[in-house]
């Protein structure tokens, strides 16, 4: 007898392990449906929420528009106050803080320290509340900001010599600078 039947030759498969290889894929496919299924439903549900609401507002905005409003001068007086109050803030914020920090790190002397800025708005004005190591860097800082072009009305509020907590002896002083901003 001759056997021409090589099974070596041949390719072997095993279906079992196909098979199971399938459902697992077709498992975890089943399973991101049902998630993704289940976020579209929620996101239907958040639609018609946010639906709901927008026709609420609208009609609310439909009813507001029907009726006619009543200006009284109390009224017109408190609007006027609150416009004048928020143009008071906008003007506020228009100052930029970073280039006077800047100009006055520029101009300070290493042997005064800036311990308070205070800004008073309506007088557009700054003081500040400075520590020096004697009365010399207390009066080149002064200088200093009297020959500055863009700071030139400077004048000394107070001056004292304290003693700081590891017993040195400086000079506390404060100074205001008008038209600083």
């Amino acid at each position: 007898m001759h056997f021409r039947l090589n099974l070596a030759s041949r390719t072997y498969l095993d279906r079992r392990s196909v098979r199971r290889w399938l459902l697992l894929v077709g498992g975890l496919l089943v399973l991101l449906l049902a998630v993704n299924l289940l976020y579209a439903w929620r996101n239907l549900q958040q639609l018609r929420q946010v639906d709901g609401r927008l026709t609420e507002i609208e009609g609310k905005l439909a009813s507001q528009r029907g009726s006619t409003a009543i200006y009284t001068p109390e009224s017109f007086a408190r609007v006027m106050r609150e416009i004048a109050a928020a143009n008071k803030m906008i003007d506020a914020d228009q100052f930029r803080w970073s280039g006077l920090l800047g100009r006055l790190e520029e101009l300070l002397p290493d042997d005064v320290a800036i311990r308070t800025l205070t800004p008073n708005y309506k007088e557009r004005s700054l003081q500040i509340t400075a520590v020096a190591r004697d009365t010399a860097a207390m009066t080149e800082l002064l200088d200093v900001l009297l020959t500055s072009t863009d700071m030139s009305q400077v004048y000394l509020l107070n001056q004292a010599s304290s003693e700081q907590p590891d017993g040195e002896l400086v000079v506390s002083f404060s100074i205001v600078i008008r038209e600083a901003f």
